[in-house]
């Protein structure tokens, strides 16, 4: 292998590894409420500065710098102080994406998709049956509609991960067709919605964390449409 294939296929990798720690981040985002030990967890690994893409985006970057704020401030609160802002982070995430009362920003696809908002329609089965192609068995199967935004974005870091194993062996052809079939459904589920429910947590939500998320989920999602189409280029 030459030096300059040596560093396309690094290059590669590196883009791979992206995408499956933006898609990790976002899915645990917003698929339960936040434990305290995820909150601790993203301020203390600096992992919100770590988020791919960063300088590439003007949404991701804001998204990061607002959620890095916040979590500064949430780690110089005093113990007791900590507490009560994280309770206040846990009845945003339930005001929100759960109840009891009307939900300014619900995390299903089908609630977008359909002028009543109603759950379980066609785009809830659609969104089945491409998982059950994968095998796929999402988090709370059978407890929460298979087109939670959460379980969307943990069937795509699933694939992300199957992308990177097929790289590291130079499986181009097995790479290509997941890589074809994320492009499928960003273009048919994500990118028909995400936007929206991005734009209405931004505009609802009462924490900088959660309005820096929404901001870093819309700007990852746009990005990454455009980094399918690089590597589906890099590996033909």
């Amino acid at each position: 292998m030459t030096n300059d294939e040596a560093m396309k296929w690094e290059g590669i990798q590196i883009l791979c590894e992206a995408r499956k720690f933006a898609y990790n981040l976002l899915r645990n985002t917003f698929i339960q409420e936040p434990s305290r030990e995820f909150i601790d967890l993203l301020e203390r690994d600096e992992v919100i500065l770590s988020f791919p893409f960063a300088e590439d985006n003007q949404e991701i970057g804001a998204g990061v710098d607002q959620v890095n704020k916040y979590l500064e401030r949430y780690t110089s609160l005093a113990a007791d102080a900590r507490g009560e802002e994280l309770e206040r982070l846990r009845w945003d995430y339930t005001r929100m994406f759960v109840g009891p009362y009307q939900l300014p920003a619900p995390p299903w696809e089908s609630a977008y998709l359909n002028d009543e908002r109603l759950l379980f329609q066609e785009e809830t089965l659609a969104v089945r049956r491409i998982y059950l192609r994968y095998g796929f068995i999402p988090r709370n199967y059978h407890q929460e509609a298979d087109d939670h935004l959460g379980m969307e974005l943990e069937f795509m870091f699933r694939l992300s991960e199957m992308v990177a194993g097929k790289v590291a062996v130079r499986d181009t052809a097995g790479a290509e067709a997941i890589l074809k079939d994320q492009e499928v459904f960003m273009a048919d589920h994500l990118l028909k919605w995400v936007p929206r429910f991005a734009g209405d947590v931004m505009h609802s939500s009462s924490t900088d964390f959660y309005q820096g998320m929404a901001s870093l989920l819309k700007g990852f999602i746009y990005l990454d449409r455009q980094a399918i189409a690089e590597l589906l280029q890099a590996i033909a």
